[in-house]
């Protein structure tokens, strides 16, 4: 980075904040929080070697932080895309995929929309809000916020989109309560009926029903408090929740 981002702050270096293979396996990707971009390596099948290619780049400030992939069907690359969430502006993008003679693939933004119903932002409080994962069942999307606050004193969000199935465009459905605070991680069992959302801070694993055909979320059907309460915006607490099916 030749200097620092519009949010000086999260931005003064790179900051890739996950890493992930595209479906093919063939490239490998990592969303750059603090230079705005989805950086983009080749991957040699033989050696396992690592080539960069030209990274994506994300709105300024955006901060792009994890993402996910969808195609209208499944096992294809044909109209593939890769949705990201950024941490910084508090919204998702949609980006359309192409893959090249060369090995790289590369990506065409298309969409940026708000975690938050059109219209809507959050309270404010006294750390940000910061949007935090993405995760795709069938086709609806689904984003977690941490620290919105939206739905009462450390109660926080998930925003559910839909998918078009032809052109794989977002629209937003609705934003429902996360049942817990700093919803730093969830995860959809394979069934896609049952959400698990691990509350980093409030330090709880809450449970929470899926209607695989409308892909709305419903009623908590449990919550398990896992380790000690972390304190308000020091990222300590529960990290990660997984599915093992």
């Amino acid at each position: 980075m030749s200097q620092p981002g519009p949010v000086a702050s999260r931005q003064n270096a790179p900051h890739p904040h996950a890493i992930f293979k595209d479906p093919t396996g063939q490239n490998l990707l990592a969303p750059d929080l603090g230079a705005d971009l989805i950086r983009i390596f080749s991957v040699d099948s033989s050696s396992g070697k690592l080539t960069a290619c030209p990274a994506a780049q994300a709105g300024a400030g955006d901060g792009p932080r994890h993402g996910a992939w969808w195609a209208p069907t499944a096992g294809t690359t044909k109209g593939q895309m890769l949705y990201t969430i950024n941490e910084l502006s508090n919204t998702v993008s949609a980006w359309t995929v192409r893959y090249s003679t060369n090995g790289c693939l590369s990506l065409s933004k298309t969409q940026t929309l708000s975690v938050f119903a059109p219209g809507k932002t959050p309270a404010a409080q006294k750390q940000p809000t910061k949007a935090a994962e993405v995760r795709v069942a069938g086709n609806f999307l689904y984003a977690s916020v941490r620290n919105d606050q939206s739905f009462g004193s450390q109660q926080d969000s998930l925003a559910t989109y839909s998918i078009d199935a032809t052109t794989g465009a977002l629209t937003f459905v609705e934003s429902t309560k996360a049942n817990s605070w700093y919803p730093r991680t969830f995860s959809i069992n394979k069934a896609g009926t049952l959400v698990a959302v691990g509350g980093q801070t409030s330090a709880n694993v809450a449970v929470v029903a899926r209607d695989p055909t409308t892909g709305k979320l419903g009623n908590l059907l449990a919550s398990l408090p896992v380790g000690s309460k972390g304190t308000d915006g020091g990222e300590d607490g529960l990290s990660s929740v997984i599915w093992v099916e």
